[in-house]
């Protein structure tokens, strides 16, 4: 039986998550973790973390963060067998539920337009609104309201 439990990375735990091979951008999870710039979460199943995401409470810029309006998602990552058990949604949804129980409104996330599995992904768990589109950078900023529920499936109860 797998038990999954969702924890909280700190600078004394941030070590077990960052040296996954699934673990994007190790060093950026390791600063917010050690001067709390931000909150990162992991999923474990037990035996081993599949999946982490990490809120960032300011990046200097209206779009993405506003002082208790507003978080920023980065760092969303899994293993791949995350992906087909579901554990990618639970992640997410985790992620959202702690960012409203901080007392955020909105969550912002900037994703490439190039990735069309995490613009549906994205989708599907309600980020439905297009905030900003980088044609620079080929990137496009979404946006969830958290004070909507998402079912288990990505649609609004």
């Amino acid at each position: 039986m797998i038990k999954l439990s969702f924890d909280k990375m700190m600078g004394d735990n941030i070590e077990a998550l960052t040296s996954q091979p699934f673990c994007k951008d190790k060093e950026m999870l390791k600063k917010l973790a050690t001067e709390h710039k931000g909150v990162v979460f992991a999923l474990n199943d037990g035996e081993k973390y599949k999946a982490a995401a990490a809120l960032v409470f300011e990046m200097n810029d209206e779009v993405l963060t506003c002082a208790l309006r507003k978080l920023y998602l980065t760092g969303l990552s899994f293993d791949d067998a995350a992906r087909t058990d579901g554990c990618d949604g639970m992640m997410l949804e985790y992620t959202a539920d702690q960012a409203l129980y901080m007392g955020y409104d909105l969550l912002t996330v900037r994703v490439s337009l190039a990735d069309a599995g995490m613009l549906r992904f994205l989708s599907a768990h309600g980020f439905d609104r297009i905030v900003r589109v980088e044609e620079k950078d080929n990137n496009v900023v979404l946006q969830r309201d958290l004070k909507r529920k998402i079912s288990c499936c990505g649609f609004y109860a």
